[in-house]
C-alpha cells in the first residue's frame, strides 16, 4: 500500500498547539496571577496628591463646588451652630459615656433644653433673642449683653427628620442613627452628610473635602465624603502627613438605620513651604 503523503506544517501546527495548552497551566487559566497594574482601586478624585497638599495649606475653599451651604443670619459677622447634645442638658455624662446629639418633635421640649443648656454653660448666660422652626430643626438664636460679637445658634433635631440616640459622637464610626425623612432618596442622605460634616473636627483649618458622591442599590444608600486631612509633624524640619479618607454614611433603604464608617484611602508626606510641595 502506498505511503500517504505527509501535510506540510502539520507537526509545527500540532507542536504550537501543545505548548499553548502547556503555557495556560492545562486549561487553568483562572489560576493564573493578575497584573498588578490591573488590581489597583482607581483613584476616587481627580486632584494630584501636590494639588491636594497646596488645597490643605491654602486653607480654602474646604469643600467642592456644589457642597451644601449653611447662610449665616445678616449683620452678624460671629456666629457658631451647634446641635445640642445629651451631654449639654446632663452635665454629668462624661468620657466613655455616649455623646449624641437630641432630637425632639415639641417646641416646648427642645427651648428647655436650649434654656437648660445656657443655665449650665460655663461663661455668662446668653439670652434667647429669636426663635426659627426649620424643616428638619428648631433653632434658638442667643446673644450676651454687652458682647455684640457673640451669637450662638442651638439646634436640636426634630425626630421626624432624624434620631441619632444611637450614634456616638466619641467614635469615629459605627451607628449613626435613623434617618425618618421619607421619601428616603440618594439626595437626601447627601444633604444629611454634607450637613453632619459641618459639625465634625473635618470642618476645621487642615481639612479639606475632595469630593462627595453616592451610590445605591436596592437595599441600600450610600453617601461618601473623600477628606484631606493634615497631620503636622511633631519635629521642625520634618515632613507632614496627609491623610486622604473616606467618611461614608449607608443608609437602609427601608428602616433609614445609618452606618458611619471611616477607611483610609492613602497617604503621602508634604510641607507647607511654597504654598506646599510633596517630601519625603
Amino acid at each position: 500500500m502506498p505511503e500517504s503523503p505527509r501535510m506540510p506544517g502539520l507537526h509545527a501546527v500540532m507542536l504550537a498547539a501543545t505548548l499553548l495548552v502547556a503555557s495556560c497551566g492545562g486549561g487553568g487559566g483562572d489560576d493564573a496571577p493578575a497584573s498588578p497594574a490591573a488590581s489597583l482601586p482607581p483613584r476616587p478624585v481627580q486632584q494630584t496628591d501636590l494639588q491636594i497638599a497646596q488645597l490643605i495649606y491654602a486653607g480654602t475653599p474646604r469643600t467642592p463646588a456644589g457642597f451644601q451651604e449653611d447662610s449665616q443670619p445678616a449683620g452678624l459677622h460671629n456666629v457658631a451652630t451647634v446641635h445640642l447634645k445629651n451631654t449639654d442638658i446632663d452635665p454629668s455624662l462624661v468620657a466613655p459615656a455616649p455623646q449624641h446629639e437630641l432630637c425632639t418633635d415639641d417646641w416646648t421640649v427642645a427651648l428647655d433644653w436650649s434654656e437648660t443648656h445656657a443655665q449650665h454653660a460655663m461663661t455668662q448666660y446668653a439670652d434667647l433673642v429669636e426663635t426659627n422652626d426649620a424643616a428638619h430643626y428648631y433653632e434658638f438664636g442667643r446673644s450676651r449683653e454687652g458682647d455684640p460679637d457673640f451669637h450662638m445658634r442651638e439646634r436640636v433635631f426634630k425626630c421626624s427628620y432624624l434620631n441619632r440616640a444611637t450614634a456616638n459622637l466619641r467614635s469615629p464610626e459605627g451607628s449613626a442613627g435613623e434617618l425618618h425623612q421619607r421619601p428616603l432618596s440618594g439626595d437626601e442622605l447627601r444633604t444629611l452628610a454634607e450637613y453632619l460634616w459641618r459639625f465634625t473636627p473635618y470642618n476645621n483649618f487642615g481639612h479639606a473635602v475632595l469630593k462627595s458622591s453616592g451610590e445605591s442599590t436596592a437595599s441600600t444608600l450610600s453617601h461618601t465624603l473623600i477628606i484631606a486631612t493634615l497631620e503636622r509633624a511633631v519635629a521642625s524640619g520634618r515632613c507632614d502627613r496627609i491623610d486622604v479618607i473616606a467618611w461614608r454614611h449607608d443608609a437602609d433603604a427601608t428602616s433609614g438605620a445609618l452606618r458611619l464608617d471611616v477607611e483610609t484611602l492613602w497617604s503621602f508626606n508634604a510641607r507647607e513651604a511654597g504654598g506646599g510641595e510633596l517630601c519625603q
